[in-house]
C-alpha cells in the first residue's frame, strides 16, 4: 500500500510564495541580492561572451527584468540558462546581433552537456552518421571573432562534441550540408550508398574532402550501436 503523497500546509504554501515574490521584486533585500548574485553567476558561466558584451550595468536590468517578468517552466536551478534565452528572445531589446549571440552560446552549452556518447574518430568507415551531438545553426558572425560585427549573410554551422570533450563550431560547405542532409535523413548510411546516392551533386573529390574533414573532427563517426549489435 502506497502512501499519499505529503501535502504542505497552505499556510506555509503561502508563505513560501510571499517570500519567493519579496526576493523575486526587491533587489535591495538580502535574499533578493543573493538570488541576483547566484542568477548573474549562471549567466556569466553560461554566456560568457554575451555578458561581456553588454556590460554589467546591462546584465543587472536584464536580470532583474527576467525576475519580474518571466514565468519559467523549469523550476531547477541549473536551467536558468534555457529561461533566460527564452525570456531575452520575447522580451530582450531589438537587437539581433545580441540574440544570436545568446542563441550561439546556448548551442555551445548545449552540445558540451548532451548525454550522447560520442564515439573516437575514424578515418575510414563502412556505415557513416552524424554525430550524435550536433547542432545545425545559422551564424551571421565569424565564430572565431564572435563579437566582431557581423557581415549579414547567414552561414551554415555544424556545433559538436568531440570525444576528447572539446565543443567545436565548423562553417560548412555545400558538400558538407549535402553529406549532412542525407545521413540525417536515414540516421547512419553505408559508405558505398553514399557516393551513389550524391554521386549526381558532387564530384568524387568534394565528397572525398568533406567526408574526409569530417572524420577528422568528429562531425561524422560511426553509428551508435546497442548491445546485441554485431561487433
Amino acid at each position: 500500500m502506497s502512501l499519499p503523497d505529503p501535502v504542505a500546509p497552505r499556510a506555509m504554501v503561502a508563505e513560501f510564495n510571499s517570500f519567493c515574490r519579496a526576493a523575486r521584486a526587491n533587489g535591495s533585500g538580502l535574499y533578493g541580492q543573493l538570488l541576483r548574485e547566484n542568477v548573474a553567476d549562471a549567466l556569466r558561466a553560461s554566456f560568457p561572451l554575451f555578458t561581456d558584451r553588454i556590460g554589467s550595468a546591462a546584465l543587472e536590468a536584464e536580470i532583474d527584468a527576467f525576475l519580474l517578468r518571466h514565468q519559467g517552466t523549469r523550476p531547477q536551478f541549473h536551467h536558468i540558462a534555457t529561461e533566460f534565452l527564452l525570456f531575452f528572445q520575447r522580451h530582450g531589446p531589438a537587437t539581433r546581433e545580441r540574440t544570436a549571440l545568446l542563441e550561439y552560446e546556448w548551442a555551445l552549452l548545449a552540445a558540451e552537456i548532451d548525454p550522447a556518447a560520442v564515439p573516437l574518430p575514424f578515418t575510414t568507415m563502412d556505415d557513416i552518421a552524424l554525430n550524435p551531438t550536433t547542432r545545425l545553426v545559422l551564424l551571421r558572425f565569424d565564430p572565431a571573432r564572435p563579437t566582431a560585427a557581423g557581415g549579414g549573410v547567414d552561414r551554415p554551422h555544424a556545433i559538436f562534441r568531440t570525444a576528447d570533450h572539446q565543443v567545436l563550431t565548423l562553417a560548412l560547405t555545400l558538400p558538407d550540408c549535402l553529406v549532412i542532409e542525407h545521413v540525417r535523413e536515414v540516421e547512419a548510411v553505408p559508405s558505398v550508398s553514399l557516393f551513389d546516392a550524391l554521386d549526381p551533386y558532387l564530384s568524387l573529390f568534394e565528397l572525398q574532402t568533406s567526408l574526409a574533414r569530417g572524420f577528422a573532427c568528429g562531425l561524422f563517426c560511426p553509428p551508435h550501436k546497442t548491445i546485441g549489435d554485431p561487433a
